[in-house]
């Protein structure tokens, strides 16, 4: 599915602007388009996560600079558009997600009280299991509960969840 941008989208133009070098008026419009390309790419964001996909993240800017231009930009719009409410150039990537997808009631996950994950282990053997028992629950938990599943921050804790899931699901 093809998303388009539905905010509405407001132009640079120069009235209001005095007294300012043509590299002051670069500079603002660098600000002005920043702001204008993050909320149109946030926008389809936004869109993507009230339909329930959670492929993609919100805008990241590259360095500090561009954040800056960022901030500068929704200022200046504030500024040009005075009698619009400030809610019109809040970030939308703040705004509140009302999905359309339902979810069903929550199923929660329960592990059988006689699995045994092994007979003798060390203390540093224990608490590794239990990490890894932990990321399990909560992994498996989070997948019962959302319509996506949970995408894991690093390797080690994938490699985690799939330690514990062999050692419940090893045959007994």
């Amino acid at each position: 599915m093809e998303y388009t941008v539905k905010r509405t989208q407001y132009l640079f133009d120069l009235s209001g602007v005095r007294c300012k070098t043509r590299g002051d008026i670069t500079v603002m419009q660098r600000q002005w388009d920043t702001f204008e390309r993050v909320e149109n790419y946030n926008d389809i964001i936004f869109q993507r996560i009230q339909k329930g996909y959670r492929d993609r993240l919100y805008y990241q800017f590259a360095n500090r600079q561009e954040l800056s231009d960022y901030n500068i930009g929704q200022q200046q719009h504030i500024l040009r558009y005075p009698w619009l409410s400030t809610n019109v150039f809040c970030s939308i990537s703040q705004l509140p997600i009302t999905s359309t997808i339902i979810v069903p009631a929550p199923q929660y996950f329960q592990i059988p009280q006689c699995t045994l994950f092994s007979t003798s282990v060390s203390a540093s053997e224990k608490t590794e299991q239990m990490g890894d028992l932990a990321t399990y629950i909560h992994v498996s938990t989070y997948n019962n509960q959302h319509t996506y599943k949970y995408i894991f921050t690093s390797a080690e804790e994938r490699l985690a969840y799939h330690r514990a899931e062999r050692q419940i699901l090893a045959p007994k």
